[in-house]
C-alpha cells in the first residue's frame, strides 16, 4: 500500500470517528461562532452537544456587501432582478440538504476542464446556503496553484490554509475572513506554497477539516478545488467531502472527458453536474422587429 493510499484511509476513518476533540476542549464560543456549543445533561449522564442558531444572528459579519456590490461581484443576493440564477442556486442548496438528509456536510466543487476555474459557482452555492438565517456556510479555497476566491470577493491576501497547515502555532479561527456576505466566511488559499498533496494527505488537515464540520451542526462546508483531470490533490480531496459538484463549462468539455471526471469522483460521492457558460438564445421577436 502506497502512502498516499495509507493516508487516504486514514482520512476515511478519521472522518467516520468524528474527531471532536477540538470542539470537547472548546465548548464556549464567542459572538462571532457559528452557533454555541451547548451542553446538555441527560438522564444517563451523558453530555450531548447541539449547535445554538440564537449565536447565528449575534455573529459579527462585518461591512455588509450591498445588492449593487454584490452583483458587481457576480454573487447571487435575494433582490436580484433575474431570479433564475439564484434559484438555480437555492436548488442545488434543497438537493444538497436533501441528499444529507439535514446533516451538514463537506461538498467539494471541481471542474473537468482544466482551463476553467469553479470557484464562482462555488462561491454562489455557499451564498445560497447563508440565504437561510438557521444556516452558516465556510468557503475554504483549495486550488493552492490557482487561488480564485480572494479575487472573486476582492479581499486582501489574508493568511488562510496553508499557512495554517504549516504552522502548529496558529489558530483556526485566524485564518477564517469575514466576506461581507452574512453568515458566510472564508479560509482563502494562504500565502505559503508546498506540495499540495502534501498538505492534503497530512493529519493537520485532515483534523482541521473533522473539526470544522463537527464542532458546529449548523455550518456547511464548500471547498473549491481545481480541476479534477487535471490535479492529483482535488483526487485525494474527494476522500474527505461528503459530496461532489461538478461544474462543466458550455461547449468546452467532450463526453469522454466528462466520463473520465465522473470515474475519477466515484458516482458514490458525485451529486451533480453543474453547467455554465450556455450562451443566451437569441430573442427573435426582437430580432424580426429590428428587421422590419
Amino acid at each position: 500500500m502506497s502512502k498516499i493510499e495509507e493516508a487516504l484511509n486514514k482520512a476515511k476513518q478519521s472522518r467516520e470517528k468524528g474527531l471532536r476533540i477540538s470542539s470537547l476542549k472548546n465548548n464556549s464560543a464567542d459572538a462571532e461562532s457559528v452557533g454555541a456549543i451547548v451542553p446538555l445533561q441527560t438522564e444517563n449522564g451523558e453530555i450531548q452537544y447541539k449547535s445554538s442558531t440564537k449565536e447565528i444572528a449575534l455573529m459579527d459579519n462585518g461591512n455588509i456587501l450591498d445588492k449593487n456590490q454584490l452583483s458587481e461581484l457576480k454573487i447571487i443576493h435575494s433582490e436580484m432582478t433575474d431570479n433564475k440564477i439564484s434559484n438555480t442556486y437555492r436548488d442545488l442548496r434543497t438537493k444538497l440538504i436533501q441528499k444529507s438528509q439535514g446533516k451538514n456536510f463537506i461538498a467539494m466543487v471541481t471542474s473537468c476542464v482544466p482551463v476553467h476555474d469553479s470557484g464562482s459557482t462555488t462561491l454562489n452555492i455557499a451564498t445560497a446556503f447563508s440565504f437561510d438565517e438557521s444556516k452558516t456556510s465556510l468557503l475554504i479555497d483549495c486550488n493552492l496553484n490557482n487561488p480564485k476566491l480572494d479575487y472573486l470577493l476582492e479581499m486582501e491576501a489574508y493568511k488562510g490554509l496553508t499557512d495554517y497547515l504549516e504552522d502548529n502555532s496558529i489558530p483556526v479561527d485566524s485564518i477564517m475572513h469575514k466576506t461581507g456576505i452574512k453568515r458566510l466566511k472564508t479560509i482563502p488559499a494562504g500565502t505559503a506554497r508546498e506540495t499540495a498533496t502534501e498538505y492534503f494527505t497530512s493529519l493537520r488537515m485532515r483534523e482541521l477539516m473533522s473539526d470544522l464540520l463537527s464542532r458546529y451542526s449548523d455550518r456547511y462546508i464548500f471547498l473549491d478545488a481545481a480541476p479534477i483531470n487535471d490535479s492529483a490533490d482535488t483526487r485525494i480531496l474527494v476522500e474527505l467531502c461528503d459530496f461532489v459538484i461538478m461544474v462543466v463549462p458550455y461547449g468546452s468539455a467532450t463526453k469522454s472527458i466528462i466520463a473520465e471526471s465522473i470515474d475519477a469522483i466515484g458516482k458514490e460521492k458525485l451529486l451533480g453536474i453543474v453547467f455554465n457558460e450556455k450562451p443566451k438564445l437569441p430573442n427573435l421577436k426582437l430580432i424580426n422587429k429590428l428587421k422590419k
